[in-house]
């Protein structure tokens, strides 16, 4: 009950995640910016791609819940909902359900011992939230890079630009 709670949370986080997403980029095209606007966008960048790998993986939590709740009780419960899709003759062999929970998924399991993946959306969200969670990881390591880039910049240009005193000779 409480990954579906969760589910719903993400869900209805998901409009005001966009809203940000939107005015912030809209921020960086208008002119008036700082300087030191392209490592802030990244940095931003990095933890709204987060934040949406997190929401991505709630939302299929939940999802993932929902339908094991679902087949456990009430009438019309067997067989889960994510299994009545298989063909007929698998589907009479049909002898349980397990949901996993890391990846996403519903699997149907078979008298003859046999395992087979059910319907949903959870390749989906699956390959959501691996996307999303490797962009966040790309792109912090980018700002890494940027005060690199940086930092050995600064360094070339204060050698390059001192001054060397003149050698007393004697």
């Amino acid at each position: 009950m409480l990954l579906i709670l969760l589910m719903y949370a993400a869900l209805l986080g998901v409009p005001f995640w966009a809203v940000a997403v939107v005015v912030k980029l809209l921020a960086a095209l208008l002119p008036g910016r700082r300087p030191d606007w392209a490592r802030d966008l990244l940095r931003w960048s990095a933890a709204m791609t987060a934040v949406a790998a997190v929401m991505v993986y709630a939302i299929g939590l939940g999802s993932v819940e929902w339908d094991a709740s679902e087949a456990e009780s009430g009438a019309g419960s067997s067989p889960a909902a994510p299994c009545r899709s298989l063909p007929p003759g698998t589907l009479g062999l049909l002898a349980g359900h397990e949901p996993s929970y890391f990846p996403l998924g519903f699997d149907c399991l078979l008298t003859d011992g046999r395992v087979v993946a059910g319907t949903g959306p959870y390749d989906l969200l699956n390959g959501l939230g691996i996307a999303f969670a490797l962009a966040a990881v790309l792109l912090t390591l980018s700002v890494g890079f940027l005060d690199e880039f940086r930092a050995r910049a600064a360094l070339r240009t204060g050698r390059a630009g001192r001054v060397d005193e003149p050698q007393e000779t004697g």
